[in-house]
């Protein structure tokens, strides 16, 4: 049995998520570095200051680390279901995936009517 980390999704997964959550953890350093807005102050001067910088680099860390997860995801190149399609698309592949799409929406006139019973856009001749 494989471990996990020869997995090639888990492996996506984990490298982009400790890489965004270094990318969060380095905003707030610089951040506080910085004092930026006062917070290196405000967190040096008050009684509970140390929680102020665990959750913010915290709140930083899980945002970033999510995004970065997520923008990967989204970047993974995707297989053409239909047989005639072609191969792999990936960023702007096409792959025939613009064709089932054509296929799959059609226009419906629709009449809309406001409060009043009044039409909000004039019919067509």
């Amino acid at each position: 049995m494989r471990s996990l980390w020869h997995e090639p999704l888990i492996r996506l997964f984990v490298v982009n998520g400790l890489l965004g959550v270094g990318f969060g953890l380095a905003i707030a350093a610089v951040l506080v570095a910085v004092d930026f807005r006062d917070v290196g102050t405000l967190a040096a001067t008050q009684d509970n200051g140390f929680v102020a910088i665990v959750m913010l680099a915290m709140g930083l860390a899980v945002t970033c680390g999510g995004a970065a997860i997520a923008t990967a995801v989204m970047l993974l190149p995707w297989e053409d279901d239909d047989a005639s399609g072609g191969g792999s698309g990936g960023s702007g592949g096409g792959g025939g995936r613009d064709e089932r799409a054509r296929r799959a929406v059609s226009l419906v006139p629709v009449r809309v009517r406001g409060r009043h019973g009044v039409p909000r856009i004039p019919p067509r001749d």
